[in-house]
């Protein structure tokens, strides 16, 4: 608990039934899962390969895998901190933690001290170039339904 008997939230369960996208705090960019295993960000929202589901894994708090819906492939990292779209397997699962900028930040579960990171450019930020504190691992869940507007088809 916080000093003052409240309970501090240091995870925040993104994770139900409607897809999202993870927006990045650096170069506001959609983190995107292409069909071609190729992991990136877009600015463009209605790109398909933006459309992510993060599921809670049962097995701890904050665990998470985060699934291209399009591409039908997950988000994995592999030792030298790459990241890519694959079926499941462990390389797979993250730590999702609400930072107290109410930004969420995605560290690998097998190699804990990388996260999930976007450059400026848009290009992948390998995890073993990433620190606490970047701008690059800064992520907002966004539910698909609040891009949706009245008398438009949801993309």
């Amino acid at each position: 608990t916080g000093g003052d008997g409240y309970w501090e939230i240091t995870t925040l369960p993104a994770s139900t039934e409607d897809a999202k996208r993870l927006y990045c705090k650096n170069g506001g960019y959609f983190l995107r899962i292409r069909s071609d295993a190729v992991v990136d960000g877009i600015r463009e929202k209605s790109d398909p390969h933006s459309k992510l589901k993060l599921q809670l894994q049962a097995t701890s708090v904050g665990e998470v895998v985060i699934k291209g819906l399009y591409a039908n492939r997950y988000l994995a990292m592999n030792r030298d901190g790459r990241l890519f779209g694959r079926r499941a397997t462990e390389e797979c699962y993250f730590l999702e933690r609400l930072e107290s900028n109410n930004y969420n930040t995605y560290s690998s579960k097998k190699y804990p001290h990388m996260y999930v990171a976007l450059k400026r450019s848009g290009h992948h930020k390998p995890g073993n170039k990433t620190s606490p504190g970047q701008k690059a691992i800064l992520f907002l869940p966004i539910v698909l339904s609040m891009f949706h507007q009245p008398g438009q088809r949801q993309q």
